[in-house]
């Protein structure tokens, strides 16, 4: 399904290429000044007169977007994921995600369809927090769209190394920043790839991992792909421990680092069946360790070995 949005006379277009994949963007022309809204973006910028259809299409408007709230069903309502308060509700045809990043402050709105291939953002893009409630807005449009096009959003820290990837999974706080950060210093031509927010995209020829325009605390937004060599899940232990894990036990490890709407079946088996097809292609292995060069080391020569 071609999902670009057609363009009223006031309103100008620019798109992104993330993970292979082009998302697209309607802004009133002249008035939506994104590179200092959206900076991280500016890398992934590309031809918006592109012959492929968008996977994703988002019109971005300066007024409220007209819904009645009490004919909709909430999802999920949680505080301090995104700012204040993140709302997620339902209706026959729509999501729609209601965000305030601060008490007291704006409310913006996302409206979008089932699969989340199209979408309107209300932004009052004068307000000091709105890039960051529009970067949050793409991302989970991107995360749950991507998922019908052979691609998964992760939460990982990656770094590469000669053309390969090694992804870091953990809880927050579990230390992956941390290990890719002592990768950088103890393991010779590595660099980091993404700090937070990487997508994997099973294409052809494998399994790539890519840079993002989303990377937590770390401004790393690298438009580029190596090819994933391994995903490691770590755990914060007195003592260095390496282990390579498969089947169910893969499978159990890989899955909160993944994201879907579980309330939408197709998107949730679509992640579901790319997990599977993930693990039966890269090693998955699961790391406890401290924060030293002994854990870097381990964990590069037992990759290396495989």
């Amino acid at each position: 399904m071609k999902n670009d949005i057609r363009l009223s006379h006031d309103e100008e277009c620019i798109s992104f290429r993330i993970a292979s994949h082009r998302m697209q963007l309607v802004v009133p022309a002249g008035a939506f000044a994104w590179q200092t809204l959206l900076p991280s973006f500016k890398p992934f910028e590309c031809d918006s007169t592109g012959v492929d259809n968008a996977m994703c299409s988002i019109r971005v408007v300066d007024q409220p977007i007209g819904i009645n709230q009490e004919s909709a069903v909430v999802l999920n309502e949680i505080s301090g994921m995104v700012g204040h308060s993140f709302c997620l509700m339902e209706t026959d045809q729509h999501y729609l995600i209601d965000i305030q990043f601060i008490e007291n402050g704006s409310h913006y709105h996302m409206l979008s369809d089932k699969n989340f291939s199209t979408a309107i953002v209300y932004a009052d893009w004068n307000d000091v927090y709105a890039g960051i409630v529009l970067s949050t807005f793409l991302m989970f449009a991107f995360t749950q769209s991507a998922v019908l096009h052979r691609t998964l959003l992760i939460h990982a820290s990656v770094v590469e190394k000669d053309g390969e990837g090694y992804a870091f999974l953990g809880k927050s706080g579990t230390g992956k920043s941390t290990h890719s950060a002592l990768w950088l210093q103890y393991i010779k031509g590595a660099a980091l790839l993404n700090d937070d927010n990487p997508a994997i995209h099973i294409e052809d020829g494998g399994v790539f991992v890519y840079g993002t325009p989303w990377s937590g605390k770390c401004p790393c937004y690298k438009n580029r792909k190596v090819r994933l060599k391994a995903l490691i899940r770590l755990e914060q232990a007195p003592v260095n421990r390496f282990k390579w894990l498969k089947g169910v036990e893969a499978y159990v490890t890989f899955l909160p680092s993944c994201s879907s709407m579980r309330w939408n079946s197709q998107l949730f088996n679509a992640m579901c069946t790319l997990m599977e097809e993930v693990i039966a292609n890269v090693n998955v292995g699961s790391l406890d360790c401290l924060p030293d060069k002994e854990a870097v080391y381990l964990c590069y020569e037992e990759i290396e070995k495989v």
